[in-house]
């Protein structure tokens, strides 16, 4: 199973990416891997991390009720959602990712974020 690692302040999270769920949502990531941006937290959605993407895609495998460690693609917004708490997204996600390790790791990043507004994050291919 192909997957993607999130690398952000020392912390290494690694996720399945659900190549049948989501074929295109993961074709996407997969071509624009490795990708350096900015990791944001979510203002009013609860414990969700965001990072933006250079692409678009339509909306594959909704999923409304997130649970920690689901990675979700915003349809027409181009970002991913790392979901790493209670969390209530305003509308479904294209469910693609899910995290297979560091879980903690990703909520430390996020309770970091909260303090400090931004953080650099690699996402890449493993």
């Amino acid at each position: 199973m192909a997957g993607m690692r999130i690398i952000c302040e020392g912390e290494v999270i690694e996720a399945d990416l659900l190549e049948g769920e989501a074929p295109g949502i993961c074709r996407y990531m997969r071509a624009v891997l490795p990708l350096d941006g900015t990791m944001v937290h979510a203002k009013f959605a609860g414990e969700e991390t965001i990072v933006m993407v250079p692409f678009f895609a339509d909306q594959e495998n909704p999923k409304l009720n997130v649970v920690p460690g689901d990675i979700g693609y915003y349809p027409g917004r181009q970002t991913i959602c790392l979901f790493y708490g209670e969390t209530k997204p305003f509308g479904e996600v294209s469910y693609f990712a899910r995290v297979r390790s560091n879980l903690d790791g990703l909520a430390r990043c996020g309770h970091k974020l909260l303090e400090v507004g931004h953080l650099p994050v690699r996402l890449e291919v493993i």
